[in-house]
């Protein structure tokens, strides 16, 4: 008993610390920031499905879809940078030395766009064409921009961070106001083109304003590219790794969607992309985790680290599960509101509780390796859970031809995952997982139980909200109670 109070008082005086320190003032910042894009995507998805239409939204969707994979052409430099510079103070770096960077970096990635563009008008046709000549012109914008945004996330500099999501918020509500106002006047009719040509803008608009804001870091003198040619090649190394981490890992959380791209026409690939942009939403306020843990984390040592590993995947976990309890009104609201996407709500109902999965994966362990430095065991799990996905997708659409196979192997793929990726990190580190894996589970069970049995109505809401009450009191007992007795004093 005494052990167990010891443990609190020195995790009350760790969280004073770190309050302290202003890792917690900065994830509040980095939520504050997300919270806003989170209101502009909730917009999006209400007015973009319904005034574009299915078609042309699923144009869209693929624009998406595919302008993800434009992250890899960075080739791992913006990783080097955020893995080399993580923790730094922005007064510490070099600003002759990051003008080599920055202007050897535009250069770069200009090439890259141009390639993009040039094999596009020579290879598609149609909207096809349309879309990846839009996607070759934003990589190099949003490439650029994920640089400077990891210049930020590494020198910890989180309000310049959250001020930019705001805008960029502000900034997506005008553009789907202005884009109703005018189909609903008759002046511009609605379409994926259009839209498409928006949100490139408004990406583009958010670089000048990141240059602007690190000029220090783009103009003026900066010394010659061949001194700092070796640095370049150490950033490039460093980073690539990560980069291509991040990309298997992306392969594997959307493998199931680029599945029914591929198989499936462009409407049904159009619904499930809906599916999954819901579930995108309560993602985003989430990651505002692992947007400042990574320097955090990298300050501490690797026992302190380590130590908050639980705590961290039980709070995801918990703030994931609760969140489901929106999936009852929004069936709802769906049907009514949005019913040419009611279809939808078939794979949602399966994939979504896949999300504390999803998120304890991306947000937490994929940190972690990070931070432990153990990218090439995550990258070689992370390729053979691929394959994995892969086989549980072919082997489901050989026998059941249908969409929904691909969400069940994606949850099946995501506990495999889950169980790789927990046990390495116990052998290696000692870490506790498995009470957090088995309130996965259980939570899992729960709301696929009441959604089977009692189908999506208010009652169902009700029991699943009890159920997850008990479940989350049960398992997590001694971590509320010394909380609630906490909070008492």
């Amino acid at each position: 008993m005494e052990k167990g109070k010891g443990s609190i008082k020195k995790l009350f005086i760790e969280v004073k610390y770190t309050i302290k320190e202003g890792a917690v003032g900065g994830i509040l910042l980095v939520v504050l920031g997300n919270a806003a894009l989170l209101i502009a995507k909730a917009l999006a998805w209400l007015i973009v499905p319904k005034v574009l239409g299915v078609m042309e939204y699923g144009y869209y969707k693929i624009f998406t879809l595919y302008l993800a994979y434009a992250m890899l052409l960075h080739f791992g430099f913006p990783d080097g940078i955020l893995l080399i510079y993580g923790g730094k103070n922005y007064q510490e770096i070099n600003q002759t030395e990051f003008r080599v960077y920055t202007r050897f970096f535009i250069s770069f990635q200009t090439i890259i766009s141009i390639l993009i563009v040039g094999i596009s008008l020579a290879v598609c046709q149609g909207m096809k064409c349309y879309i990846f000549c839009m996607i070759g012109i934003d990589a190099i914008v949003v490439n650029l921009t994920t640089y400077y945004k990891y210049v930020s996330q590494a020198v910890m500099q989180f309000k310049k961070y959250t001020l930019r999501n705001i805008i960029q918020a502000v900034m997506q509500i005008l553009v789907l106001g202005i884009l109703v106002v005018l189909d609903k006047l008759e002046i511009l009719r609605a379409n994926g083109m259009i839209y498409i040509l928006g949100i490139v803008l408004i990406d583009a608009v958010l670089l000048v304003w990141y240059m602007r804001t690190y000029k220090e870091l783009t103009f003026g003198k900066a010394d010659s590219l061949n001194k700092w040619i070796p640095k370049i090649k150490k950033i490039f190394t460093v980073g690539i790794l990560l980069t291509i981490s991040y990309q298997v890992a992306h392969l594997v959380f959307f493998l199931d969607s680029q599945m029914v791209e591929i198989m499936f026409d462009m409407e049904t690939y159009s619904l499930y992309a809906f599916a999954y942009s819901i579930t995108n939403m309560i993602t985003g306020i989430i990651s505002a985790i692992a947007t400042v843990m990574f320097p955090g984390l990298k300050r501490l040592e690797v026992q302190e680290a380590v130590s908050k590993f639980s705590v961290l995947m039980s709070a995801v976990s918990i703030i994931v599960f609760f969140s489901l309890t929106a999936f009852f009104p929004l069936n709802y609201f769906i049907k009514w509101f949005l019913a040419d996407y009611a279809q939808a709500l078939d794979y949602l109902q399966i994939i979504m509780p896949g999300l504390a999965l999803s998120c304890c994966i991306n947000l937490i362990m994929f940190t972690y390796y990070k931070v432990l430095n153990q990218l090439k065991c995550y990258l070689h799990i992370a390729l053979g859970i691929l394959l994995a996905g892969g086989i549980l997708n072919c082997v489901g659409y050989m026998l059941f031809h249908e969409p929904i196979a691909f969400s069940i192997a994606s949850i099946v793929t995501l506990v495999i995952w889950y169980l790789c990726l927990a046990l390495f990190l116990d052998k290696s580190f000692h870490m506790r997982w498995l009470k957090n894996f088995a309130y996965v589970l259980l939570e899992m069970s729960n709301f696929y139980i009441v959604n089977s049995v009692l189908g999506c109505n208010w009652r169902a809401m009700i029991i699943y909200f009890i159920g997850f009450t008990v479940t989350t009191c049960l398992v997590y007992k001694n971590y509320s109670g010394k909380m609630l007795n906490r909070c008492r004093k």
